[in-house]
């Protein structure tokens, strides 16, 4: 698994995880309420931005808005997509990483 200590190499490996399976954790995070919950409390989405992406009627377009947007262009934000996802959803990570 990808490590999200604060070394400037493993934060790179975390944004280039969430970059290059951008389409299969679109179609496959389960559930992502509580990731934007989380985005939300951590203010990597505004009040606006959260009630914007909260209010798209599936979980694929819901996590296209997040993954595809300007959101996540900050590492910590990038980290706390992938800690969320190691913790909640770990068979999904381990399965993209055996790819």
């Amino acid at each position: 698994m990808v490590d999200t200590q604060d070394k400037p190499g493993k934060r790179d490996a975390v944004r280039a995880f969430v970059q290059k399976y951008r389409m299969q954790l679109i179609k496959k995070v389960a559930d992502p309420d509580p990731l934007f919950d989380l985005l939300l409390h951590k203010k990597v989405l505004s009040d606006h931005s959260y009630s914007e992406i909260k209010a798209l009627p599936t979980d694929e377009k819901k996590m296209s808005k997040l993954l595809m947007g300007p959101y996540l262009e900050a590492k910590p934000a990038c980290d706390i997509v992938y800690d969320f996802l190691k913790k909640e959803q770990p068979y999904l990570v381990f399965d993209l990483l055996q790819k």
